[in-house]
């Protein structure tokens, strides 16, 4: 009777393994919840800045054209990736490293006629609850300053200094600062007269650099996406 009662709960035993087994298989198998997918996604987005190739995230050309006409800046190099207290002006710096600044990704681009330049930065913060409190600190009264320059030597930018930027701007999306930092190529120094609307082709780059960073995609057709 004692070896029958010992059978007896070994059978239990495999048979709730085996039940158990089932589960989880039926677990493994099963297709993602949308509450799953969309927590995929956003981690999809707060990654993309390392998973994409640079290429991806700073395209070669950018219309910035209107009325029909077609404007192209063009991309005359990217960067190294830089530490944020390398790439930023110390007053911006000095606010971003508050809210988990990580890095700095940069990218430089010349106006269709060679005249201005721009460098557009993009800092990956904590996450989007960060960068959007970031935000509003670095235009809270006026700008900061932001990005510093990047010249490419044998390139229209080659002349392109800090002290040469004379417009700055810059917007967030989900975990990621874009800033924007404009001038002339022939590195003149800030000249107060000019008007802050002939830089307005750097926007055009910051607003499509922010576009490819937050754009919503299927998680699932990620590789990598885990959840999935």
């Amino acid at each position: 009777m004692l070896w029958s009662g010992i059978g007896l709960v070994a059978l239990l035993g495999l048979a709730a393994g085996a039940y158990g087994g089932l589960e989880v298989k039926r677990e493994l198998d099963r297709p993602p919840t949308r509450p799953e997918k969309d927590a995929a996604s956003l981690q999809e987005i707060a990654l993309r800045w390392r998973t994409r190739a640079a290429g991806d995230i700073f395209p070669a050309t950018v219309d910035y054209g209107s009325g029909g006409k077609k404007d192209l800046a063009l991309r005359v190099g990217i960067a190294a990736e830089a530490p944020c207290a390398k790439a930023l002006d110390a007053t911006i710096d000095k606010i971003v490293a508050s809210y988990g600044c990580k890095t700095v990704l940069r990218a430089t681009y010349l106006d269709a006629t060679e005249t201005l330049v721009s460098t557009v930065g993009v800092a990956v913060l904590a996450n989007g609850g960060a960068a959007s409190k970031a935000s509003v600190l670095i235009w809270s009264p006026t700008p900061r300053r932001g990005v510093r320059a990047v010249a490419f030597p044998g390139t229209g930018s080659a002349r392109f200094r800090d002290a040469a930027r004379q417009y700055f701007t810059s917007t967030d999306t989900g975990n990621y600062l874009i800033f924007v930092a404009g001038g002339y190529a022939d590195g003149r120094r800030q000249v107060k007269s000019d008007r802050p609307a002939i830089f307005l082709f750097s926007s055009r780059i910051a607003v499509q650099v922010s576009s490819l960073l937050d754009q919503r995609i299927d998680p699932c057709t990620v590789r990598g996406v885990v959840t999935c």
